[in-house]
């Protein structure tokens, strides 16, 4: 590594970031190079004087000011715009596909064959069968 290598990842560094292979070259080269050792002991010195200072509570107004702000910045279109913005074939599918689930719906909720109680029947079948409920 060079010193402009070790500018570009003394960050991450500092933050615990880099895979162990690179931290062992970063540590080779921060050994033999003075001036990259220097500016790596200053970011440590300020991270670490950052770390000490106290935690400053935030606003109880910033969370509703942030959340409605986030909410304006968000465009929800609705139904009747996102069935304008459909083609003439794509609603036909989109009706299309409704029908059909309409119509599985019907035939899978009707059942056309009663249950007889038998010896692969479990209770709970057979008074479902006697109440008129088809599971």
């Amino acid at each position: 590594m060079n010193c402009q290598d070790i500018d570009k990842r003394l960050d991450a560094w500092v933050d615990g970031e880099l895979s162990a292979s690179a931290v062992d070259r970063l540590t080779h080269h921060l050994e033999n190079c003075p001036a990259c050792r220097y500016r790596a002991q200053v970011l440590r010195e300020m991270v670490d004087a950052l770390d000490r200072l106290p935690a400053v509570p935030a606003p109880s107004a910033l969370f509703r000011q942030t959340l409605k702000a986030y909410r304006r910045g968000i465009h929800r279109p609705g139904m009747a715009e996102w069935w304008q913005h459909l083609s003439l074939m794509m609603r036909s599918a989109v009706c299309g596909a409704a029908l059909a689930g309409l119509l599985c719906g019907a035939v899978l909720g009707t059942s056309l064959v009663t249950l007889v109680p038998s010896a692969g029947t479990s209770p709970y079948q057979t008074l479902y069968a006697s109440e008129g409920f088809y599971p």
